[in-house]
């Protein structure tokens, strides 16, 4: 009677230091990875077959169950059992380290994307999901198989592919530039119909400039072409007053000094200038009053185009007492309504800017043609050209003394329709103007510094150049 009271208090025993055992264990590996685990439960399985083993041999024979081994709990036995799973943990990835380090190897000789099946599983994951498969099903049919669980199965990480293999066979994404269109083309022909000269639609690029209003471009300038002859001055009204040539030159000379000293913008100047010569020709005015009619235009000039104008103060005391703030005011009422308050001049800037489009917008040349076309202002020979005109021929010999080719279509086209024939005077008067002494010492001081590139020295120096030699310029620098 006392065999199975003995029996059950082994077994209790059994279970109690199969217990401790998996606890000492699970303290000792820490539970780090899958691989403990794995060894942990091949432990507890070979202790629980010793155990089972003791049993059957204690029933047979007899004797009482054997408890277990003391030595098997001690901290000696412990740490040697932790450096043989960390031994064999260590070796695991060795092995792993090196099959990734072929993978990527063979993945860079070949320079494959490991990932292009889409999200298939690599082939030894495959085989490792199905050797767990069978582990688990062999391990339900006896206790004898050690084989790992699909849970404690450890799954390779992707390959990383190189980042220099994978730039030098990725694709490079075209050009993103943007090919600008061909403009087109328009042919002018004669009467007789003979094509006269070729130009391009240059206006078609400004589109998507709201600034530039193309849209609007041709009918503004054929506005300011009607303008133009509307706005023009006439000569022999001027000569009406006694020595008119000599006492407008002091007196533009003078206004270019106060406009420049002030820093105001050239559409102001060309403005004062063409007010006060249709006022002139309107009114017989006397020679003490020919200095309070300039200051009078050029505040009015300045009120129209300046964003800031100068006060009236500064006007009057640029006079030295000459004219006085009521003075001004009273010549200002007074030209207003004799002129109707016509002020809408064509400025001769937007046609030498119109004509810088077919230019490039070229920077030497306009500096060039903004001297020369402002001898059309300060020179009483030019009273009664179009501004157009001058602004074209100032344009072409600009472009004369930087050596570029000769008068094509779209200059042609842009400058209004203007040909070299029709230049040709208007060209021969400025180069007239600049081999003859200075008279307008203030206009050729103000273009001798370094702002305008000094245009007036090396306009005055062309010049002189080309009538010593005896060049025509008409066809200077061309084939």
């Amino acid at each position: 009677m006392s065999l199975p009271s003995e029996n059950l208090e082994n077994t209790q025993n059994a279970n109690n230091s199969s217990r401790i055992l998996r606890n000492v264990q699970r303290l000792a590996l820490n539970n780090v990875t899958n691989t403990t685990l794995m060894q942990d439960e091949s432990v507890q399985n070979g202790g629980i077959r010793a155990l089972k083993t003791s049993l059957n041999t204690a029933k047979k024979e007899g004797s009482r169950i054997p408890q277990p081994n003391k030595d098997i709990l001690s901290r000696s036995t412990l740490l040697n059992e932790k450096e043989k799973i960390q031994n064999s943990i260590n070796l695991e990835n060795n092995k792993e380290s090196q099959i990734m380090n072929a993978t990527i190897s063979k993945n860079n000789k070949e320079n494959q994307n490991p990932f292009s099946a889409g999200n298939q599983q690599l082939s030894s994951i495959v085989e490792e999901e199905q050797d767990g498969g069978n582990s688990t099903s062999s391990t339900n049919n006896g206790p004898t198989n050690t084989q790992p669980t699909t849970q404690n199965v450890k799954f390779l990480q992707p390959p990383t592919v190189n980042n220099d293999s994978a730039d030098i066979n990725k694709k490079r994404p075209i050009s993103t530039v943007v090919e600008q269109e061909v403009p087109k083309k328009f042919k002018v022909c004669a009467e007789d119909g003979t094509e006269e000269y070729e130009w391009e639609d240059l206006d078609a690029e400004d589109v998507n400039d709201p600034f530039m209003v193309s849209e609007y471009v041709n009918d503004i300038f054929d506005y300011l072409y009607h303008l133009e002859v509307v706005t023009l001055p006439n000569k022999e009204d001027l000569k009406k007053h006694k020595n008119i040539n000599q006492n407008r030159d002091i007196l533009v000379n003078w206004l270019v000094k106060i406009h420049n000293k002030f820093g105001l913008l050239p559409e102001t100047l060309y403005l004062a200038i063409n007010i006060m010569d249709r006022f002139l020709c309107k009114e017989l005015v006397q020679l003490d009053k020919l200095q309070l009619v300039g200051t009078s235009c050029l505040f009015i000039a300045s009120k129209y185009e300046e964003v800031y104008s100068p006060s009236i103060k500064h006007y009057a005391s640029e006079t030295d007492g000459a004219c006085t703030e009521e003075e001004i005011k009273e010549g200002e009422k007074f030209i207003l309504k004799t002129l109707e308050f016509t002020l809408n001049y064509p400025n001769p800037m937007n046609f030498l800017r119109r004509i810088s489009k077919a230019d490039d917008y070229d920077i030497q040349s306009r500096t060039l043609a903004k001297f020369l076309l402002e001898i059309s202002l300060v020179d009483f020979r030019f009273i009664g050209i179009l501004p157009s005109l001058c602004a074209a021929a100032a344009m072409f010999l600009s472009r004369k003394m930087l050596g570029k080719g000769g008068w094509d279509g779209n200059l042609i086209h842009y400058s209004g329709g203007y040909t070299k024939e029709q230049l040709d005077p208007v060209c021969n008067m400025i180069m007239d103007y600049l081999v003859s002494p200075i008279v307008h010492d203030e206009f050729h001081r103000k273009y001798q510094s370094r702002r305008f590139m000094k245009a007036s020295i090396i306009s005055v120096q062309w010049a002189l150049k080309v009538r010593k030699n005896g060049y025509n310029i008409m066809t200077l620098h061309e084939q």
